[in-house]
C-alpha cells in the first residue's frame, strides 16, 4: 500500500456481501471466479481478465458452493490520482470505462511486481522511485481499461483498419515526441503510402490530424487555471510554450492564455 495505490491478494472471496467502491478498483483473475452482481446485473467473468470498476460501482460475489478459494489480485487507486493521470496522459477529465471486463498486457503484471518489490524492500515512504512506479502502474491500468473505440468518431466506419490504428496511436501517444515514422512502423506501412491514404480518407494530413488532437487535449487542460501553460504544452506534446502558442493561435484564432481567460 502506498499513498495512492493499494494491492490485495486475498486467499478467499467475501461472498454474499455488497461492496461499493469509493475509488477506482481493478481485479485481475488468475483462476475462474464465481459469478458476481455488478450494479444490479449478474456477470460471469473469465480467468485471465481485468475487471475495471469506477467509483460508485457496487459488487457482490455470489456464493460458490464448489470452491471458495481464489487466485486474484485486487488493486485500489485513489480517484483524484488516477483522474489527474487520465487528464495528463489521455486528455480525459473524468475516466469512464465502457466495459467491466478487459484484456491486459504483461507489462501490467511487471508493473505490479515492481511496485510490490519497491515497498517490500524500501518501504512506502515518500520517494521518487515509488512515485514513478505508482504513475506507471496507474497509466497501464488506464490503458488496459479504455476501449480503443473512444478515440474513433462516428465517421470512422468509413476508414480502413490502418487509418483506425493510426488514429488510436495518435490519441494514446500525442503527449510524446511521436513522428509520422513512428506511426508507420506501428501499422507497417511506408510513409508515402500512409500519408496518401490518410489524406484521402480523412481529408487531412497525418501531421494536421495529430496537431488537432494535441490542441483539443490542450483546450481541456487549459480549463484548469492552476496548471501552468508551459506544463500544458509539455503534456500535450508541443516543443515548448512558445511553440504551442503559435500553433494554438493559428488553429483557434486566440492564444492559450486568452482561451483560458474565456473559459474560467
Amino acid at each position: 500500500m502506498s499513498e495512492n495505490i493499494a494491492i490485495f491478494k486475498p486467499e478467499k472471496y467475501v461472498t454474499g456481501q455488497s461492496m461499493c467502491m469509493e475509488d477506482y478498483h481493478f481485479i485481475i483473475f488468475h483462476s475462474k471466479p464465481p459469478k458476481a452482481i455488478v450494479n444490479g446485473n449478474i456477470y460471469s467473468f473469465r480467468k485471465g481478465s481485468l475487471i475495471s470498476l469506477e467509483p460508485g460501482a457496487c459488487i457482490t460475489v455470489l456464493v460458490n458452493e464448489k470452491n471458495n478459494t481464489c487466485k486474484y489480485i485486487a488493486i485500489s487507486v485513489k480517484k483524484e490520482f488516477i483522474n489527474r493521470l487520465g487528464l495528463e496522459s489521455f486528455g480525459i477529465e473524468t475516466l469512464k470505462f465502457y466495459r467491466f471486463e478487459n484484456k491486459y498486457c504483461n507489462y501490467l503484471l511487471d508493473a505490479i511486481n515492481n511496485f510490490e518489490n519497491e515497498i517490500l524492500v524500501y518501504g512506502n515512504g515518500p520517494s521518487l522511485m515509488l512515485e514513478s512506479l505508482e504513475i506507471q502502474l496507474a497509466i497501464l491500468l488506464i490503458r488496459n481499461s479504455l476501449s480503443d473505440n473512444i478515440y474513433l468518431d462516428k465517421n470512422n466506419e468509413l476508414y480502413d483498419d490502418y487509418i483506425k490504428e493510426s488514429i488510436v496511436y495518435m490519441h494514446k501517444y500525442y503527449s510524446g515526441n511521436i513522428t509520422i515514422g513512428d506511426i508507420c512502423r506501428e501499422i507497417y506501412l511506408s510513409s508515402s503510402h500512409f500519408k496518401r491514404i490518410f489524406k484521402s480518407k480523412t481529408g487531412k494530413t497525418p501531421y494536421r490530424f495529430l496537431t488537432e488532437v494535441r490542441i483539443e487535449k490542450a483546450k481541456e487542460m487549459l480549463k484548469d487555471k492552476k496548471r501552468p501553460i508551459h506544463e500544458v504544452a509539455r503534456l500535450c506534446g508541443f516543443v515548448n510554450q512558445g511553440n504551442m502558442s503559435t500553433i494554438f493561435k493559428k488553429h483557434i484564432g486566440i492564444s492559450p492564455s486568452e482561451f483560458r481567460k474565456n473559459h474560467i
